[in-house]
């Protein structure tokens, strides 16, 4: 026996000489190394059997096959190495290597080669044989893959006939479907769903004229469980008529990848479909290049997806990149975190809106950040209530803070929620004194005690003797003083909750000016009646004794008048009247200044 070794790892060689010479220690066993050295050792065609590595320094094991294939169509060739996988194995016995060996394992090599030599005498080199190469068929292959191969024969009627299947397709299609050498005539017994029976007719015929075909379509397993398989077939031509007389194939269960397909198509159609705009960027080497943008956030910037592809986001910043959540977000990507940020942003033609951006690092099985998303919202609108809210809440905090007023804020339960700076001054606590307790620390008994009792009946009853209305109450400091004070209360509801706000005034001035303005009216008071009294005492005693004596004199006038002098008589009569008058009056006003009847009786007499 003479054998080939192709390897141009001297020591790999040596290990692979020493296993050959100690199963066959007659055979010729010669090296090739190189490029050259192979060119120059495969003119010789006394070879029968060669032995190759998969990586080679000037190809690789499967190209070399198929030029040894070329020059000597008879010689079994198996592959010994270690640099390949599973995809390789496949491939190489797929395209009519002998066997398959991983160098791990080169003890069961001088088994692999009787098997080869075996299999090349009764199969592979006999005239009277049509189908010559392409009827080698290695079960060795089930080693090597977990997909599910198989050996196909073209009937004389063109009818596809199963001669050999992995076993896993074998355990796939069952025992009773699947009976091996007894029954080799087994047509296609693989259930096809009835939706793709049009698929595999199609590729069957395609298959039939010399082409290459991989199709995806779906199974019936075990009579109701769906599955999708990718099924990549490679037809084998008779030398000598050229029809296809046998089909080589590998299927895969793309069952798991289909459900993966479809889950990732509806989160596609999801993220398309959001009102949010996300984009997908790469890592810094690439200046976090967007790679991809939905339709949100594309009518958010009014760009395309071509002019934003490859651009790094800041396209979007117009040159106003000096804002501090920049740096945020600049800090999160360098430290690979999450962050978020609201943002200055300018559209394509130039128009500005407020972003609000969530960016999160993408990980791959290994943990490895491979992009970057980023969730993205125009909080425009949002922004400009915002600032709208944030002045009003000034122009009111304002107000709040510098209003004279004291302002006490409190809950349903007569819990001090809030208070302004003129409370804390009248009553004389700090806010962090009051904030948390109850108003009736602020008031005295008894109101202190009924306080709780009158809120409890307000909100069982929704009757309020004291509600938007003002009062004067009394009020307690820090320091245990009572000051008087108006107090009006009102009320309003946030969520379903009951707040009250109290507005006092503190009335301690005030109270003193009506103390002494009561003064000043009593006294005032009695100043005038005492004037009323000096005028009315003094009315009496001059003009009341005046008048008298003019009566008195009027009298005495009377009597020396002649009675004769009748004329004289009726003026003196009319006279006397006057005085009467005169008398009568200065009485009246005397009695209208001071009546004497308060001196002489007092009040309540003079009332009566």
């Amino acid at each position: 026996m003479k054998f080939l070794i192709i390897d141009n790892d001297a020591a790999e060689r040596s290990l692979t000489l020493e296993t050959l010479r100690c199963a066959f220690s007659e055979a010729n066993i010669v090296e090739a190394s190189s490029r050259e050295a192979f060119d120059e050792k495969i003119t010789d065609a006394g070879f029968d059997l060669a032995i190759t590595e998969y990586r080679l320094d000037w190809t690789d094991g499967l190209t070399l096959f198929k030029d040894i294939q070329s020059r000597h169509a008879c010689l079994p060739v198996i592959m010994l190495t270690d640099s390949g996988n599973e995809d390789i194995a496949a491939t190489a016995i797929k395209i009519g290597m002998a066997d398959y060996v991983v160098k791990r394992n080169r003890h069961s090599l001088p088994d692999a080669i009787e098997q080869s030599l075996f299999k090349t005498k009764k199969e592979h080199c006999k005239n009277d044989n049509k189908f010559q190469l392409h009827e080698r068929r290695d079960p060795f292959i089930s080693r090597f893959t977990r997909d599910f191969a198989y050996f196909i024969r073209i009937s004389p009627e063109g009818k596809p006939v199963f001669e050999w299947v992995t076993e896993p397709l074998k355990r796939l299609i069952g025992d009773a479907a699947f009976q091996g050498e007894s029954n080799p005539a087994r047509d296609w017994v693989l259930p096809i769903h009835p939706d793709d029976i049009s698929i595999i007719k199609d590729r069957f015929n395609k298959l039939l004229t010399g082409r290459e075909d991989t199709s995806e379509y779906r199974g019936i397993i075990n009579g109701s469980e769906v599955r999708y398989f990718s099924d990549h077939s490679l037809p084998v031509r008779d030398l000598i008529n050229d029809k296809v007389i046998q089909i080589y194939g590998v299927m895969q269960d793309i069952t798991a990848r289909r459900k993966v397909e479809e889950k990732l198509y509806l989160m596609q159609h999801a993220i398309d479909s959001s009102s949010n705009g996300i984009v997908i960027t790469d890592l810094a080497d690439a200046d976090y290049a967007i790679i991809y943008a939905n339709k949100a956030f594309l009518r958010m910037t009014g760009y395309s997806l071509q002019e934003l592809l490859g651009h790094n986001c800041r396209i979007m910043q117009n040159n106003d990149s000096d804002q501090e959540d920049i740096h945020e977000l600049r800090a999160a990507l360098q430290s690979k975190r999450d962050a978020h940020a609201i943002l200055r942003n300018y559209r394509k033609d130039g128009s500005l809106f407020w972003n609000e951006i969530y960016i999160s690092p993408i990980q791959d099985q290994q943990g490895r950040i491979t992009h970057y998303v980023g969730v993205l919202n125009d909080v425009t609108h949002r922004v400009e209530m915002e600032d709208a809210l944030g002045k009003s809440e000034a122009r009111i905090r304002s107000v709040f803070n510098n209003v004279s007023d004291g302002i006490i804020i409190i809950d349903e339960h007569g819990i001090i929620e809030k208070l302004n700076p003129s409370a804390e001054k009248l009553f004389g606590y700090a806010a962090e004194e009051l904030i948390d307790h109850n108003i009736n620390k602020l008031m005295p008994e008894p109101d202190r005690s009924r306080h709780d009792a009158y809120l409890n009946n307000y909100l069982g009853s929704g009757k309020a003797k004291i509600l938007d209305t003002r009062r004067e109450v009394n009020g307690l400091r820090k320091d245990g003083s009572i000051f008087p004070m108006e107090l009006g209360v009102s009320r309003f509801y946030v969520d379903q909750h009951h707040f009250f706000i109290g507005t006092v005034h503190d009335i301690t001035e005030r109270k003193k000016a009506e103390a002494a303005l009561r003064d000043l009216s009593g006294h005032l008071e009695t100043a005038r009646e005492d004037e009323r009294t000096r005028i009315a005492r003094e009315i009496h005693d001059e003009l009341g004794s005046l008048l008298t004596a003019h009566k008195m004199d009027l009298s005495w006038l009377k009597k020396q008048i002649p009675a004769d002098l009748s004329l004289c008589h009726e003026k003196i009569a009319v006279m006397n009247l006057h005085l009467n008058d005169g008398i009568g009056s200065v009485r009246k006003i005397i009695a209208d200044l001071r009546p004497s009847i308060l001196d002489h009786l007092g009040l309540l007499a003079a009332i009566d």
